[in-house]
């Protein structure tokens, strides 16, 4: 088997006699760790300090990722448990894979952004279980599922349970809010461990949760080891972070991308935290510095699980990643997941009209004129909401079209771009149906199912953008994604957690203290389209040229035709931009798995 695992990937096999063929059919495997019956349990590539193990009698415990944890802890945890089952109410601050081999039963976990991931197929006829679908897909000579890729240049985010899915056929993810059971005869069974709690906290309550979990949080990280860097963007969440990760004195290097966009304010917002940060070091790349949006959209890089969510923005990425290895850093922290887990994907403004009318229809009143909702919109989300969320899908997936991108296709949550062939259309439409008859609301209304799938888009982005920084030998982290942060906000009565009237509140009372009041106190957020359409216009001959020969067009996916006349003509209406991202983003990777084609051809 040949794969691409940039640097992390770890295989939990059954406590079964087949198993021993997955091993040998990987490659040379550099860790490996067995079950306490002596058979291989964990095999993969990690760092040594990343994972850790402690074994009592018939039960071993494995923590790969940051935690919490000491391994004196995770030795009186291996002593007590009997039963896989019991270990749901583990609570550790951290983002980490949980992997136990308890009497012959493997349980494994991610975590609930999706960041960390579990997946798993059927080889050699036992199930085995992955952090990584391409390791999975690889060792099963598993191959791509046309309908699911279908979905990656979808113009929606509703239906991230699907999108998220991995690409190959019978490879299939765990839900984020569930375990995997890995039986002694080779079967497995999902198992959920969590629900999103009640959004009945008042805000001074669920603030005082959310300083726990952030201050945990960054603490296990700095304390970890690695050299840790931080983001100073500006931004009110790596602002948080920066001044958590220097508490005490300690030492911190914090990378700020200058202005890029006209009105962009960051910097100046980074400037003021910079000054409250006695012994900051700071790198600041100017705007010059930072490669175009697509500047890299012709150039292979190593095959990675999953196309890159926002392929503009991958020379972004590298460059800082560059920037940030050249000063010496093992773990970077970034505020990514502080918009989906403070505020939430919905306003919570339709139940509070349903509870309490009058307040709602004030909230309401305000929101119409912050977000220039128009009365038919209105409408249109306070029915959508009384809707289940199957038949929600269902009813969506349906009508779904090949969008024109204008201001009108937008009031159809589920389409695809207009260069989608109709074959594509009718795989997205029968796969969608068929998910809506087996999904359900992710929390108890649709406030916390907004929620919840806002949080695993955003992780989606951050698992992707995880390789190209472990290539420069840096392990990225996002401490607004952990469990316990995520948890800690969804408490948050929703209207308290996001309102007309204040910028992420729940953040602010939470910091007081900690975070000085003059940064506290800023309610802008910079927008960043006209860089966008600058990086459009400058590599539309690149985008011209992925058009040649497309992949997707191959495969029925696309007319090339359409998208080359789009590329080059500058038809930017209002989806434009991400339309083109998707698709891009799903051929390119469709591009770089090439690679493992033809490595494996070679003798």
């Amino acid at each position: 088997m040949k794969s691409s695992h940039s640097r992390e990937w770890l295989v939990a096999l059954p406590d079964h006699p087949a198993a021993a063929a997955a091993v040998a059919a990987l490659d040379p495997i550099t860790q490996r760790v067995n079950h306490p019956s002596g058979r291989p349990w964990l095999v993969g590539e990690w760092e040594s300090t990343d994972l850790r193990t402690e074994s009592a009698g018939r039960t071993s415990i494995a923590i790969l990722g940051p935690a919490s944890v000491t391994p004196q802890r995770l030795s009186r945890i291996a002593e007590r448990t009997t039963d896989a089952v019991a270990l749901d109410e583990l609570s550790f601050a951290g983002c980490f894979h949980l992997i136990a081999s308890v009497d012959g039963v493997v349980r494994i976990q991610g975590s609930l952004s999706g960041l960390r991931r579990v997946v798993h197929a059927e080889i050699g006829g036992v199930t085995v279980a992955a952090t990584r679908a391409d390791v999975l897909a690889a060792l099963s000579n598993a191959e791509l599922d046309r309908r699911r890729l279908v979905l990656r240049f979808l113009l929606s985010e509703i239906p991230l349970h699907t999108m998220n899915a991995p690409l190959w056929q019978d490879v299939h993810a765990v839900d984020e809010d569930s375990c995997l059971l890995l039986t002694p005869d080779g079967r497995a069974r999902s198992r959920r461990r969590w629900q999103p709690p009640p959004d009945d906290q008042p805000l001074h309550k669920a603030a005082e949760a959310l300083r726990t979990a952030l201050v945990d949080s960054v603490r296990t990280r700095v304390t970890s080891g690695p050299t840790v860097t931080a983001d100073l963007s500006g931004g009110l969440d790596s602002t948080t972070l920066c001044f958590l990760a220097a508490r005490d004195g300690r030492p911190l290097t914090a990378l700020t991308k200058l202005a890029a966009d006209v009105g962009d304010d960051d910097p100046q917002w980074a400037d003021l935290a910079a000054e409250h940060l006695p012994g900051l070091r700071r790198i600041t790349i100017p705007f010059t510095d930072i490669p175009a949006h697509y500047s890299d959209v012709l150039e292979p890089l190593p095959p990675t699980e999953e196309p890159f969510p926002g392929v503009e923005d991958r020379p972004m990425y590298r460059a800082m990643a560059a920037r940030l290895a050249a000063a010496g850093s093992q773990m970077h922290l970034t505020g990514d997941g502080g918009d989906e887990t403070l505020m939430g994907g919905a306003t919570g403004v339709f139940e509070l009209l349903r509870r309490s009318p009058l307040a709602g229809l004030r909230y309401l009143r305000a929101y119409r004129a912050l977000e220039h909702w128009r009365w038919r919109d209105i409408a249109m989300y306070a029915r959508e909401r009384r809707e289940a969320y199957p038949e929600w899908l269902a009813r969506r997936a349906r009508s779904i079209i090949a969008s024109p991108l204008d201001d009108e296709g937008a009031s159809n949550l589920v389409q695809l771009p207009p260069w989608a062939t109709p074959e594509a259309v009718g795989l997205a439409r029968e796969l969608l149906l068929e998910e809506a008859e087996r999904t359900q609301q992710r929390g108890h209304n649709w406030t916390a199912h907004h929620t919840v799938l806002g949080v695993q888009l955003c992780a989606s982005l951050v698992r992707a953008a995880s390789p190209l920084y472990a290539a420069e030998g840096i392990r990225l982290n996002s401490p607004y994604l952990d469990d316990a942060v995520l948890h800690a906000c969804m408490t948050a009565r929703a209207h308290e957690r996001r309102t007309p009237w204040a910028y992420k509140p729940l953040l602010v009372a939470a910091m007081r203290g900690i975070v000085p009041d003059r940064c506290l106190a800023r309610s802008t957020k910079a927008e960043g389209s006209n860089v966008e359409h600058a990086g459009l216009r400058t590599n539309a001959e690149k985008l011209v040229a992925l058009c040649e020969d497309s992949r997707l067009g191959r495969l029925g996916l696309i007319d090339p035709r359409v998208l080359r006349e789009i590329c080059s003509g500058f038809q930017m209406r209002m989806f434009t931009p991400y339309a083109i991202s998707t698709t891009a983003s799903t051929e390119r990777w469709l591009r770089d798995q090439e690679q493992l084609v033809t490595t494996e051809a070679k003798p």
